[in-house]
């Protein structure tokens, strides 16, 4: 089996693939994981993100250190046409679930996975990732069981739900 890192959707495209290849050796020097990049855009804002963690995990202070050292690889190799604003961030309870691996190491947990090919007529499935086998994504919707070609997935995050308990007594 290859070593080689599968990403998805996406995180295929040339502005990230292109980003992740210049600054993951810096974000190795810091002790750090890239987890991935993503272009986005909020309003009439195009954001670069940069997701990084560790094993203990990566912390504010972390993104804080990395953000000047990154955006100056990123000023010479220019990587978008537009104006950007570059955040780097932890992956927070949002996971973006950016390459194969990601899928099988979030079994069990509930996700919502978007398409840029329909299966079904569906190009939105919300639900439980069961499990990754033979380029296959499964997952168990509120509607049943789904297969969801990896080639097909344009964007993927774990999802979370708040749960607001009983307020105590005094």
């Amino acid at each position: 089996m290859s070593s080689e890192i599968r990403w998805i959707g996406g995180a295929m495209q040339s502005v990230p693939r292109r980003v992740r290849e210049a600054i993951n050796p810096i974000i190795s020097e810091f002790n750090l994981r890239l987890v991935g990049v993503e272009l986005a855009h909020e309003g009439r804002r195009t954001i670069l993100w940069v997701y990084i963690d560790s094993e203990t995990g990566a912390s504010i202070e972390d993104c804080a250190k990395l953000t000047p050292e990154l955006s100056a690889v990123l000023d010479v190799i220019d990587p978008v046409v537009d104006s950007y604003e570059l955040r780097v961030s932890t992956p927070g309870l949002d996971r973006p679930l950016m390459t194969a691996k990601d899928f099988s190491e979030y079994a069990g947990q509930d996700a919502q996975i978007m398409l840029s090919t329909p299966v079904g007529g569906r190009r939105k499935f919300t639900g439980k990732v069961t499990g990754f086998e033979n380029d296959d994504v499964y997952i168990e919707c509120s509607d049943g069981a789904h297969q969801v070609p990896l080639d097909y997935i344009q964007r993927a995050r774990l999802k979370y739900e708040v749960q607001i308990g009983k307020k105590r007594n005094p």
